[in-house]
């Protein structure tokens, strides 16, 4: 029988096994038995349900799609080095730099779930989409270095949102929040900000995006989570539904202020399924992130204002839809995922 390592960021896979550190891998045996053992907790975090499973939620998990045509072991990302042995590696759930990738492939060793580092970040996202002819369904936005000049794009935009090009659930690389800025006073702090910044870092000031959505009762900032999937070509969506993601802003606190955490501005959300179908334009947004290719799960963000046509946000690797079932005809997609044959 083949071999199969899925390789799992350490922090994500000790809270799988529930544990405080994993510095070892799990061999075929153990993987099992602790599938079997997780599986029937319904407590559990999203990363024991992407892998073990949940019984209460009805997903199955990577482990067991792919203990159905290989003999399957757990490994901390930190322990991946070249010298593993495996017929297959699963890297969906952690990194792999391109020399690592060069020196399996050399070996023979087939990768599933691989997306070049640079992915992470929302600066060369946006760059690729509009490299592939997607310009126009970016926010209006710029990225600044440590020496850029401090002013905004041209627009009427009033509302502005500052980011780091690395960063997720609202939150910069360093751990603080994103900003939402008036746009008077945003200008005058830009230089600053940039001031402050190392010679490496970057910075991004993005439209925030105001939505009137009426499916969602022209909720003023509605952001939809699309999963998609790829076998060895460019990731489509996987079904027709969406998560929804229904915030209403404080914009009193914003007028009074000038500036606010971005949490503190959209407040908690309320959380929905959406169709896809209703979007016309959505086939040609599509098409435009086709630059997302390989065999693997992602998660993509976007906005509709009223003019109808999506504002992409970012993609994700890691994100916490793949064991949710959005379309009632659909298995959850760390299962449709795990099952693909393994040849393909």
């Amino acid at each position: 029988m083949p071999t199969l390592c899925i390789a799992v960021h350490d922090e994500m896979l000790a809270a799988a096994l529930a544990v405080p550190k994993i510095r070892r891998p799990l061999n075929p045996e153990e993987v099992l038995q602790t599938r079997a053992l997780r599986y029937q907790r319904g407590n559990a975090p999203y990363p024991a349900w992407y892998l073990f499973g949940c019984r209460r939620k009805g997903v199955a998990g990577l482990v067991d799609g792919y203990a159905r045509q290989a003999s399957v072991f757990l490994l901390p990302e930190s322990l991946l080095t070249a010298d593993v042995t495996a017929d297959y590696l699963d890297v969906q759930f952690c990194t792999l730099s391109r020399s690592l990738l060069s020196k399996f492939k050399s070996r023979g060793i087939k990768i599933f779930g691989y997306l070049p580092e640079e992915f992470a970040s929302k600066a060369f996202l946006a760059a690729a989409l509009a490299d592939n002819g997607g310009k126009h369904f970016l926010p209006l936005q710029r990225t600044y270095g440590k020496d850029s000049s401090p002013d905004l794009p041209p627009g009427e935009q009033s509302v502005w949102i500052v980011k780091s090009p690395y960063g997720a659930a609202g939150n910069n690389s360093d751990g603080t929040p994103y900003t939402v800025w008036q746009k008077a006073v945003l200008e005058e702090n830009l230089p600053s900000l940039l001031a402050a910044l190392n010679k490496e870092d970057k910075l991004i000031c993005s439209e925030f995006v105001i939505t009137a959505d009426p499916y969602a009762h022209h909720a003023d900032h509605v952001v939809h989570k699309m999963p998609f999937v790829a076998d060895g070509q460019a990731a489509v969506p996987y079904g027709r539904c969406c998560q929804r993601f229904i915030y209403r802003c404080n914009w009193q606190a914003l007028a009074e202020r000038g500036s606010l955490p971005l949490g503190e501005f959209i407040g908690t959300p309320e959380i929905t399924t959406g169709d896809i179908s209703r979007i016309d334009a959505f086939p040609d947004f599509v098409e435009k992130l086709s630059f997302q290719r390989g065999r693997l799960m992602l998660s993509v963000d976007f906005i509709i204002p009223p003019d109808g046509r999506p504002r992409y946000l970012e993609t994700n690797k890691l994100a916490a839809t793949f064991a949710e079932q959005f379309d009632p005809l659909l298995p959850p997609l760390i299962d449709y995922y795990a099952r693909l044959p393994l040849n393909n």
